[in-house]
């Protein structure tokens, strides 16, 4: 690259001329060194291009993770609510069981009286 800086240089130090003499091995080293500018703007858009590649990859992976967390964050809110709903039944379980339980003292307590009350019945249907 530096000897491509001298040539473009070197008309203004000299004289104008229309052809330019170079010798072989500097002219063997400026056509090296513009292949080799050339190959490294070539790698350069390669890795453009890979890296906007690797950008495009990473925005949907991110995408697939926030869809996954979004799904997690569902599943766990289904699953509370379910627990509430668990826990609702189970009290109107435990509601019933104390009603059926009262229930059945009662209806003891009813055959109880109902049976003096046919038992005094009969006592005095057979007594008169």
């Amino acid at each position: 690259m530096k000897y491509l800086f001298i040539l473009l240089f070197l008309p203004l130090f000299g004289k104008s001329q229309d052809t330019i003499h170079i010798p072989t091995p500097v002219a063997k080293q400026i056509a090296k060194d513009l292949v080799s500018g050339d190959s490294a703007k070539a790698v350069l858009e390669l890795t453009k291009e890979q890296l906007t590649l690797t950008e495009s990859k990473v925005i949907l992976k991110d995408s697939i993770i926030s869809n996954h967390v979004q799904k997690g964050i569902m599943y766990e809110e289904r699953i509370k609510n379910e627990q509430l709903k668990f826990d609702t039944q189970g009290k109107w379980v435990d509601e019933l069981r104390k009603q059926n339980k009262n229930l059945k003292v009662k209806l003891v307590f009813t055959k109880i009286t109902l049976s003096a009350i046919a038992g005094g019945l009969t006592y005095l249907y057979f007594t008169k």
